[in-house]
């Protein structure tokens, strides 16, 4: 029997998945307490992306974007949440009558704080290099050795 309420408090214990990458987001995390690492396989390689604790939102991208998710949650240690299903999410959205749509938003503009700043890092260090490479081809240029004819 499918369950049908708006919004499920669940238990995970520690080294529990959430969610796995690849899988379709149906719901969102919202943490109440407890500790979860996020995680993406790139390769065979596990890379943690975040730890997330208590007052956290995860999975919202998948959710809100349709794709699948890009990430693992695995509970660390004993974590509770309340996970809110999309369809939940998507009708709050349009009516805007959801409390937690304030923390959603702004966990989603920290996000996008966040990889504006890590652009603009990656920008610079890109152009950093660029001149370097610029430089090195210069002095390269500069000791070369003709050919014999």
């Amino acid at each position: 029997m499918p369950d049908n309420s708006k919004f499920i408090t669940r238990d995970f214990a520690a080294g529990e998945t959430l969610f796995a990458q690849d899988d379709v987001g149906d719901c969102i995390f919202f943490i109440i307490n407890g500790l979860v690492e996020v995680c993406k396989n790139t390769d065979g390689e596990k890379e943690v992306v975040a730890l997330m604790s208590s007052g956290d939102i995860l999975g919202e991208m998948a959710v809100l974007t349709d794709a699948p998710r890009c990430a693992s949650g695995i509970a660390i240690e004993p974590t509770r949440v309340i996970m809110v299903k999309d369809r939940t999410l998507r009708l709050a959205l349009l009516n805007n009558d959801l409390p937690i749509l304030k923390p959603l938003t702004s966990q989603l503009i920290l996000r996008f704080k966040e990889a504006e700043q890590q652009a603009t890092y990656y920008r610079k260090k890109f152009k950093k290099l660029q001149k370097e490479v610029s430089i090195l081809k210069e002095q390269l240029l500069q000791h070369e050795i003709p050919e014999d004819n």
